[in-house]
């Protein structure tokens, strides 16, 4: 008997497939047929992170990274780092491996994260060239590549980052099992790194508007806030057993002083003699940077009874916060802008780029010993392979970085979806930009806020794109709720109608 041949799935059906399908062989063969641009990037992100690991072995050790390794004895939380990055990934890993165990773990969620904003970007009907697109920065730029080699939190970072904004933006309305993993998920970011509280502002605005009208919408809203405060409460609590107090951080002092050193005018601010020996010998116009007065001071300060270090510097930050807000508000906004210039470079008081690029040789830090470092840890001498070495940091310095002008034009076509410019005002699908585009946004302004550094705007790698894909497909007219394209083409396939072409 002849039977009419079927039609291949559309990009929502095989988006959407249940997560057993994949286990086939054919489901893949389906996916490199139907995802032709995906596959070749993916293909490349997995050679390069390859490559990586083999000409950085067993991984690379930033001056954090040695911090990070000390924290591992005890998880005292106030000490200089959260203690998030060594509870989730290094004390589970090195349980049973080593750091070369630990950086391919990490370059492993480097290649779920495209993966995920891909499939998202299906479901919601765009292009597929085009979201293959956005999952370019991810997958292939040299800076995401050498910090996943780093022993450092950025890569969990992004994870739980991308994760709960993914899981939120999985159903136009997400259901309460989605707003309590996705506000865990999140809260637990700010463990990791502190930067990731602000998020909870966009991410609870975004349950509101997705919300069906009435009082429940802030019943939501509330789930998906206490959701991500039981990790923050959690870590507090567990920040009591150690010092006594409920905080979350014994160093923010030192971060913010940082800040505040750059900017103050102590020739027209009044202020206690015990902090006023806190002010900057240089005069205004000939500072230093942010890092260098965060980490790097050279006075000794003499603290009076009863008061720690970091009271003396909360302090003195808080007061010339007060009174200098314009300064303030410039010096953040300059740093801001930094991250969307064209070229990776140092601008004066910044801190090096080049402690996020690839070398020849294997990094040192003064004071710091690596060798006996990766000998407690497991995973052999540091070795590098030097053919490889030169061939990443050429691919780095001349093709494989993201221009930041990129990075801006994707938040600003997910900010101009999301206030309803065109199309975008009827497509439903405002509130679905504005997450990915605001989250990015608040996690770049909180980091700046402290300092800039190039390390700190690698969450736009992820956002950027995926805020600006979902812009494009919305102000187009071609995106649509996932529930409305499982509705057309779900049930027609499954009941063996051919399913229309994407």
């Amino acid at each position: 008997m002849l039977t009419e041949p079927q039609r291949p799935e559309s990009s929502a059906a095989v988006a959407t497939r249940p997560p057993t399908a994949w286990l086939h062989p054919r489901s893949w063969w389906v996916v490199v047929r139907r995802h032709p641009a995906f596959t070749a990037v993916f293909v490349a992100g997995v050679v390069l992170r390859v490559i990586t690991m083999i000409a950085y072995r067993p991984a690379l050790l930033f001056i954090d990274s040695f911090r990070y390794l000390d924290l591992l004895k005890d998880l005292d939380p106030t000490r200089s780092q959260p203690i998030g990055y060594d509870a989730l990934v290094l004390r589970p890993i090195l349980s049973f491996g080593n750091l070369m165990t630990v950086v391919a773990v990490q370059h492993l969620a480097g290649l779920a994260i495209g993966v995920a904003i891909y499939a998202l970007l299906l479901r919601y009907r765009v292009w597929p060239w085009l979201a293959a697109l956005a999952t370019v920065p991810m997958l292939l730029d040299a800076y995401q590549l050498q910090i996943e080699q780093n022993i450092m939190s950025e890569t969990l970072f992004e994870v739980l980052l991308v994760a709960g904004v993914v899981i939120l933006l999985w159903n136009r309305r997400p259901g309460n099992r989605a707003l309590v993993l996705a506000g865990v998920l999140l809260g637990t970011s700010l463990t990791v790194r502190l930067v990731g509280g602000p998020v909870v502002i966009p991410a609870a605005a975004f349950v509101l508007a997705a919300s069906p009208r009435g009082w429940w919408r802030l019943g939501r809203a509330a789930i998906f806030v206490a959701a991500f405060a039981v990790p923050v409460v959690a870590y507090a609590g567990y920040y009591y057993s150690f010092a006594g107090e409920v905080r979350l951080t014994s160093t923010d002092g030192n971060d913010l002083y940082g800040r505040a050193a750059t900017i103050v005018d102590c020739n027209h601010l009044s202020l206690p003699a015990d902090l006023r020996q806190l002010c900057p010998p240089e005069p205004l116009g000939h500072r230093r940077g942010v890092d260098e007065y965060a980490h790097h001071r050279d006075t000794v300060v003499a603290v009076p009874p009863g008061k720690t270090l970091n009271d003396l510097l909360r302090a003195f930050t808080r007061q010339v916060f007060i009174h200098q807000p314009l300064d303030l508000a410039h010096a953040v906004g300059v740093d801001f802008l930094k991250g969307f210039r064209w070229d990776h470079t140092d601008a004066r008081g910044d801190v090096p780029v080049f402690r996020w690029q690839f070398q020849t040789s294997y990094p040192r830090w003064p004071g710091l010993d690596a060798d006996r470092a990766l000998h407690d840890h497991g995973g052999g001498k540091p070795t590098v392979n030097k053919p490889l070495a030169h061939f990443l940091r050429a691919y780095q310095m001349n093709v494989a970085f993201v221009p930041g002008p990129f990075i801006a034009l994707g938040f600003a076509v997910g900010l101009l979806a999301g206030v309803g410019v065109g199309r975008a005002r009827r497509s439903g699908l405002r509130a679905v930009c504005l997450l990915p585009a605001t989250a990015g946004l608040v996690v770049l302004l909180g980091a700046d806020f402290f300092e800039f550094s190039w390390r700190y705007q690698l969450p736009a790698l992820s956002l950027a794109p995926l805020a600006g894909a979902l812009g494009v497909a919305v102000l187009c007219g071609r995106a649509r709720p996932p529930d409305q394209i499982e509705q057309e083409e779900i049930p027609s396939s499954a009941a063996g109608v051919p399913a229309p072409e994407s």
